[in-house]
């Protein structure tokens, strides 16, 4: 999910899809033999995390839908402030229904519905030092 500032794309671009899952290994499974993806298992702070990057540089996972959770998709996009991002989202009269969560080496996100539509996300790729 992270990337150097010379691969970076430009703002607003869509960073990745997030898929929530009863069953991540069906999933992962139907994608392997309906598509041709390889998924990766990722060790993250809340448990395994699969993902996905086609040559093309799309990224997708998928993680364990939460127990009251519709599974579902989730497109985050990559803003180069999430601080500034929060405030025009909230500006435009969303709310934050996921607050900031940070992923070591990685980056940031937060979650709100998009007016009459899904939820999305904000996401900024951590500082590379």
């Amino acid at each position: 999910m992270s990337r150097t500032n010379s691969e970076r794309p430009a703002r607003g671009n869509v960073a990745f899809t997030e898929l929530a899952s009863t069953n991540p290994g069906e999933t992962r499974r139907f994608l392997e033999e309906a598509f041709g993806w390889k998924f990766e298992t990722v060790q993250m702070p809340t448990g395994p995390y699969l993902t996905f990057q086609n040559p093309n540089g799309t990224t997708v996972g998928i993680r364990p839908a939460q127990k009251a959770e519709v599974p579902g998709s989730t497109n985050y996009v990559r803003v180069e402030d999430l601080d500034a991002a929060e405030r025009m989202v909230k500006q435009k009269g969303a709310k934050i229904v996921l607050p900031r969560t940070d992923i070591p080496q990685m980056g940031s996100f937060f979650w709100f519905p998009i007016p009459s539509g899904p939820i999305m996300a904000c996401w900024q790729d951590a500082k590379q030092s």
